[in-house]
């Protein structure tokens, strides 16, 4: 994986659901270094129906360390998906690891 840095803003987080997201609402949700977790409203990408994606806004990744994200849907008929984590460290500037 690239490596990414605290107040990055020039970042899109993407994730694949392998399922078509029409009309569903979606989140992409995180767990943050200091164990907070929250979510990003997440857009469908137009170009491929089963993937969601969120661009970082400024404060948004605000501390170093791991931080996990995963893809949260509510579909149409109310039902829920919920999808695999996915570990990132987020690096502070100037840190080799």
């Amino acid at each position: 994986m690239a490596d990414y840095f605290v107040g990055q803003t020039n970042l899109r987080i993407s994730l694949e659901t392998n399922q078509t997201l029409t009309d569903a609402t979606c989140l992409i949700k995180y767990k943050n270094p200091d164990g907070v977790i929250s979510s990003f409203a997440a857009t469908i990408d137009p170009e491929d129906d089963s993937k969601m994606y969120y661009d970082v806004q400024s404060g948004d990744l605000n501390r170093g360390g791991k931080w996990v994200f995963w893809a949260h849907v509510t579909f149409a008929d109310s039902t829920v998906g919920i999808g695999e984590c996915v570990e990132q460290r987020i690096k502070r500037e100037g840190e080799l690891d």
